[in-house]
């Protein structure tokens, strides 16, 4: 039984003039992509419609699962689950139009696009399905919920403005610390079996999603961090201490935006307590190309520790999302 016999049987009896599938060529995909973009302004939604079309085209994204639910030829709900090399489906929540919002078959049809979706996750071997959602939106989260994709926290997004250590000395890399820390870029022969495995070690007791981080090896490790803009293993950094490997930081650019992204930041367990993160991030935007514009990150709400620095060097919370996953094999 293929997944679209299997879904559309596993609702047996309700709007059968529904079709749930895979769009099928352009006209459909950039239909798709429309009404998933929650933009009113038609030429700003226009505009990020071609940039999704463009990381397609340079191989940045696959729209290969881009399902759409149509009704009398007209999409009225969209779905897109990304699959990608590390094993993670990246699931982005379903979207539909304002006709379906008071009809009695929007919960039926929203089910059944995560019911596929989770089929296709299987199919493609995914280790876990994830997304997420405004932390103030309830109602996408309780569909999440009964679909049988729980949340596992938030997610708090924080942004610090280009240039805004350059006035405060108490963010400034003294002397000494310049001379007992080194951030050691892996473009200078450090094999990925040694990185992956020191990152591993610094997911040991991590307060930043556990949830999401124990069924990983350290080669699905890297890929994931890979996988977030642009990757160059000259701002990717294991930190030193007196030549001795304590943490890793991991920088990447993001070109459409015109912003920079510290993807992660991770110090093993007996080296932490002792400033070097502060120190690392610290040296680290002492870089001309990262002070020419923000940064931003992502840190799980229960990471005081690190949310205090981060707010101590500049960042602040622009976004709050709650993160749902599946753990699927």
């Amino acid at each position: 039984m293929s997944a679209d016999e299997k879904i559309e049987s596993g609702k047996s009896g309700q709007d059968n003039f529904w079709s749930i599938r895979p769009a099928q060529n352009q006209r459909e995909r950039e239909e798709a992509l429309s009404l998933m973009i929650q933009e009113s302004d038609p030429d700003v939604k226009r505009q990020e419609v071609e940039k999704i079309v463009l990381s397609v085209k340079t191989g940045r994204l696959d729209l290969k699962h881009l399902l759409i639910a149509t009704k009398e030829r007209e999409i009225r709900a969209a779905l897109l689950m990304v699959a990608q090399e590390d094993k993670t489906a990246i699931l982005w929540p379903p979207a539909y139009d304002e006709e379906l919002e008071d009809s009695d078959s929007l919960g039926a049809i929203q089910d059944l696009l995560l019911e596929k979706v989770v089929l296709l996750a299987n199919e493609e071997c995914c280790n876990i399905l994830q997304t997420t959602v405004d932390a103030a939106d309830f109602g996408t989260s309780r569909l999440f919920e009964r679909n049988g994709i729980p949340a596992v926290g938030t997610l708090f997004f924080m942004q610090r403005p280009a240039f805004s250590e350059c006035n405060d000395e108490s963010n400034r890399v003294t002397e000494d610390e310049k001379q007992s820390l080194q951030l050691v870029p892996i473009s200078q022969g450090i094999s990925d079996e040694i990185l992956g495995e020191l990152v591993l070690e610094t997911y040991i007791d991590s307060a930043d999603f556990p949830e999401l981080q124990q069924h990983r090896t350290a080669t699905l490790s890297l890929q994931t961090h890979r996988l977030q803009g642009e990757y160059n293993p000259d701002h990717w950094f294991v930190i030193k201490q007196d030549k001795a490997a304590v943490g890793v930081l991991f920088f990447a650019f993001h070109p459409d935006y015109n912003q920079w992204e510290l993807s992660y930041l991770g110090i093993v367990p007996q080296q932490r307590g002792k400033n070097l993160a502060r120190c690392a991030i610290k040296k680290s935007l002492e870089h001309t190309e990262r002070k020419k514009s923000s940064i931003f990150l992502g840190v799980d709400s229960r990471n005081h520790y690190a949310i205090r620095l981060y707010e101590s060097l500049g960042f602040v919370v622009v976004s709050r999302q709650r993160v749902h996953a599946l753990q699927i094999n």
